[in-house]
């Protein structure tokens, strides 16, 4: 998205989230394609919790700022590779480059935390039986 010249206000419409110590800042642009608690086994340990808080984008929309992500290449149980991107100073989890050409954005980093609203659960059949799952909520299928 083009500025003006001679203006410093980001575009109204952008969303910007960091990691913990700031080190590493990143922008988003447009309208997630999801919004939902993850409780696949990966997930749940790269979030430290019963549920990933995922924010999910097409790729495109998400723009490093400022500094650089450490990454992290896993392939899913799905046989889905994964780029998990975190921060190499403070560790805080960022986002996750997807094979599907999206991004799935830490909920927990976006700047306004009440930007993530989750929608949906995926891999609750995964969850231990003390994870908090939402029953409200629609299950998104796995994907293989």
């Amino acid at each position: 998205m083009k500025k003006e010249p001679g203006t410093t206000k980001e575009p109204k419409d952008q969303l910007t989230g960091s990691c913990l110590c700031g080190a590493v800042s990143f922008s988003i642009v447009g309208d997630p394609v999801a919004q939902l608690l993850c409780f696949c086994s990966d997930c749940r340990r790269i979030s430290g919790a019963d549920a990933y808080a995922a924010y999910v984008v097409p790729r495109p929309a998400l723009t490093l700022k400022t500094g650089t992500p450490t990454s992290y290449t896993v392939t899913a149980a799905s046989g889905r590779v994964n780029k998990r991107n975190f921060c190499g100073t403070c560790g805080s989890r960022l986002w996750a480059d997807l094979e599907m050409g999206l991004a799935s954005v830490s909920g927990t980093a976006l700047s306004d935390p009440e930007i993530f609203k989750p929608t949906m659960v995926h891999c609750e059949s995964d969850a231990p039986t003390w994870a908090r799952i939402p029953e409200q909520m629609e299950s998104l299928p796995p994907t293989s």
